[in-house]
């Protein structure tokens, strides 16, 4: 098989070029958003949370999450945790895995579609400010309820890039 001439001049180009395109390292493309959440109670911080989604498209496909939620008060008292979306709170996205009673945070960990977790959406929901993390304690008060939601607001959101791309 032959290659026209007029096709010459653009697979040199190509080859040449910093896109690195003949090589495969610009045939996908990355983004990742930071989302973060706090709520005080009394003028102190009760819990806190902060996510962080990365995702690849293209020849590299995947998607990984990664976690923390934090708070002294209530350490100890959290029955569990997950993730959600606040358009349909009563479904859940993620269940979020409880720490040991000798860690500090009360949860924190990673999960990525390779290893089987479905992330599908999660960026459009933290994007638009949906994302919430939904905490069930045994605090029974008055003036408490069992159930703490943390409202995730975008830290950092941007656009997907292409990297080895210029």
């Amino acid at each position: 098989m032959r290659i026209p001439k007029l096709v010459w001049p653009v697979f040199v180009a190509l080859a040449l070029s910093s896109c690195n395109l003949v090589r495969g390292k610009c045939s996908y493309e990355l983004r990742s958003l930071d989302a973060a959440g706090t709520i005080n109670q009394n003028g102190a911080e009760l819990v806190s949370a902060q996510l962080s989604l990365s995702e690849q498209r293209g020849s590299l496909q995947g998607q990984a999450l990664v976690w923390l939620v934090t708070g002294d008060p209530i350490k100890g008292h959290v029955l569990s945790a997950s993730f959600k979306d606040s358009s349909n709170p009563s479904q859940v996205l993620l269940d979020l895995p409880l720490s040991g009673p000798a860690l500090p945070e009360i949860t924190r960990g990673a999960v990525s579609s390779a290893t089987g977790a479905t992330l599908a959406g999660f960026h459009d929901i933290l994007a638009a400010g949906r994302g919430i993390i939904e905490i069930q304690t045994d605090l029974y008060s008055v003036d408490s309820q069992n159930t703490i939601t943390i409202q995730l607001t975008p830290v950092n959101a941007p656009d997907w890039i292409r990297p080895y791309c210029s």
